[in-house]
């Protein structure tokens, strides 16, 4: 034991002889032995100083002490040493002793920072955590009292007299250790001594409420924004912290904070699947309603098959405190139907975030629909409205071809098609009747470029009405269904509370048949008004020749050399008397 920045001795006996020692680059004296059992006799002076640390590079395994004038640190009451041992001298050195030792070159002494944190929920714990401020390469022996009420649960640790003895070595930074501490209020007192400073921190939970009384509060919130206070005192600073658990008020045990339904119905029967995110303080059964005619199929508690059965429309859950994800499936004999509602769930508790999902699959065609405020809609019906208003404008047109009547029909068989398309068969109608009601083009050029794109708007016109007579007959009924994330196959409702049934929600729709036979309908209504409209388009396609030839200039000198002069010139229409130029 001893190093030579600390401690040395001055003689050192083997066995009652002289022994052979070496010393090593770190100042450490080592004495060369036999294989055997001796006695090792270390004698020496101590330095004038107030403490003295002799580190052990091989800890003994068990120390006695007789010491007078001075305290030792770091021997357990067992007698195991921990790694050094710190000499405290009792009585103060005279003055010329003192300034003997002021002069001397000295290492600062060692300065940590003890930072207490506590944890009050339903235990209440305190960790503290010894942190090494001063630099390195000297061994520090501290003994920081415990808190009132504190008992360290930690190994390794000595308690003295309500003080834990910190015994930190030369190259170490820091120290813990956990303590339980009995709940009542507590009083935080920083030491008034040199050798380091405090920090405390508070960790409370919800279940209790603290009232302090001291310095003020330097940080509330930690790095992540987590509520923990935190204190900086100055030696003799103190907090008191007053701690009291909030009375209980009246209420439930058990929230529902979500349920999702969702009902899959069939021809003979319709499949239901719940699921539910309970919430409960404590222990007990919670009852749900099925609705009636119902078959249950399987319960899941956490992913975990439960056994229950049913009793009537009563099934009952164990519940334990936490949150759980609860599961249920069942059978009921309705079987999809013009008019379909979703069915009646009695939760036995009022429920958030409550959820409808209803798949009606592909073989269905929705016409209306309702239920709670946020959930979809049929935007088919405003198309509707817009193709009605578009149909008296257009039938009161001088050139139209079509009456408002029949110009809805062909806009609601075409409403199933891109917008595009109904653009351009109405464009297609409306130039065929342009060109039978407005004056030809004068000029050759401009009369045959009309030709020309009328026969490829025609024939543009004929193969998108041919596409959407085959998505009628073929094709899925686009009724728009849009809103909360639905489709026409799965229709989603959401309501943010209830009262403790699920909200219903309801669908009026018919078989894909009965879109397929409107259709077929729409479509041999077409097909009888298309020949009559062909028969009046090639009247008015025809109006004034299908096509006019250009005059060559032969022709102009003939007619000069006949009459001896030349021919007087036509005079162009101006642009604006030209009804084709635009």
């Amino acid at each position: 034991p001893g190093q030579a920045e600390h401690w040395l001795p001055s003689a050192v006996q083997l066995d009652g002889h002289g022994a052979l020692l070496q010393r090593d680059g770190g100042g450490v004296l080592w004495v060369l032995l036999e294989p055997g059992v001796h006695q090792l006799l270390l004698s020496g002076a101590l330095p004038q100083r107030s403490t003295v640390q002799i580190p052990l590079t091989l800890r003994p395994q068990r120390v006695t002490a007789r010491t007078r004038g001075w305290t030792l640190d770091g021997v357990g009451e067992n007698g195991m040493p921990a790694d050094q041992l710190q000499l405290t001298r009792k009585q103060v050195v005279s003055s010329a002793q003192h300034g003997a030792e002021a002069l001397k070159p000295a290492e600062l002494p060692p300065f940590v920072l003890v930072q207490r944190t506590l944890h009050l929920g339903l235990e209440w714990t305190v960790d503290t955590r010894v942190i090494r401020r001063s630099p390195t390469g000297t061994a520090a022996l501290l003994r920081v009292p415990l808190l009132p009420g504190e008992s360290v649960t930690s190994e390794g640790l000595q308690v003295e007299d309500g003080k834990v003895l910190v015994n930190l070595a030369a190259g170490a930074r820091q120290l813990d250790w956990h303590s339980v501490l009995k709940p009542g209020d507590i009083r935080l007192e920083a030491s008034r001594q040199t050798a380091w400073v405090e920090r405390w921190l508070l960790d409370v939970s919800t279940i209790w409420h603290v009232s302090a009384d001291g310095i003020p509060v330097v940080h509330h919130t930690d790095a992540q924004h987590q509520w923990l206070p935190e204190w900086r005192p100055w030696p003799g600073e103190s907090v008191s912290l007053k701690i009291t658990r909030p009375a209980a008020v009246p209420g439930s045990t058990l929230t529902i904070e979500a349920a999702h339904l969702q009902l899959s119905p069939g021809l003979r029967a319709s499949d239901a699947r719940l699921r539910l995110a309970i919430q409960a303080s404590q222990g007990g059964q919670h009852v749900l309603r099925l609705p009636e005619h119902s078959s249950l199929q399987s319960v899941t508690i956490d992913n975990q098959s439960q056994p229950i059965r049913q009793q009537g429309r009563e099934v009952t859950l164990p519940v334990t405190p936490g949150l759980h994800q609860v599961e249920l499936q069942w059978r009921s004999s309705d079987a999809i139907r013009t008019l379909l509602r979703t069915p009646q769930v009695e939760l036995g508790a009022p429920a958030a975030n409550a959820s409808l999902t209803l798949s009606l699959g592909s073989g269905r065609w929705i016409l209306l629909l309702g239920g709670p405020s946020m959930g979809p809609a049929i935007l088919w019906w405003g198309v509707l409205a817009v193709v009605a208003i578009a149909a008296l404008i257009l039938g009161r047109l001088p050139f139209s071809p079509l009456r408002h009547y029949q110009w809805l029909l062909l806009g609601l068989g075409l409403s199933q098609t891109a917008l595009f398309v109904p653009l351009i068969v109405v464009g297609w109608l409306l130039a065929l009747g342009l060109r039978g009601s407005l004056p030809t083009a004068r000029t050759a050029e401009r009369f045959n470029t009309v030709q020309v794109l009328l026969v490829a708007w025609t024939l543009a016109a004929l193969v998108l009405l041919f596409g959407a007579i085959q998505q009628g007959l073929l094709g899925q009924p686009d009724m728009l269904v849009m809103g909360n994330q639905s489709s026409a196959n799965a229709l989603n409702w959401y309501q943010d509370r209830t009262d403790g049934a699920l909200p219903q929600a309801w669908v009026v729709s018919a078989p894909l048949l009965a879109y397929r036979l409107t259709m077929l309908a729409w479509a041999l209504w077409l097909a009888f008004a298309l020949l009559r409209w062909l028969r009046w388009g090639w009247q008015n396609f025809a109006k004034d020749g299908l096509w006019r030839k250009r005059a060559k200039p032969q022709d102009k000198a003939q007619a000069s050399d006949s009459t001896g002069q030349l021919p007087a010139k036509t005079a162009e229409p101006a642009a604006d008397e030209d009804p084709w130029t635009s």
